[in-house]
């Protein structure tokens, strides 16, 4: 969560314009195994993983 949250404060910082998707392996694996992106819990992220939300057939 860290790492989502603070994107803003740490590009700031360094004077970068990073944004790294960051996904949790149980939301990842549910995808893997089949699971919609409603049921894997894709709509709780920070910063959307686009890529994986079509896979995950929304």
């Amino acid at each position: 969560m860290n790492v989502e949250v603070y994107h803003d404060q740490i590009n700031g910082i360094y004077g970068t314009t990073l944004k790294m998707r960051v996904v949790h392996y149980s939301t990842l694996m549910s995808v893997a195994y089949g699971r919609s992106a409603q049921d894997a819990a894709l709509n709780g992220q920070v910063s959307p993983a686009k890529q994986l939300e079509g896979i995950a057939g929304k």
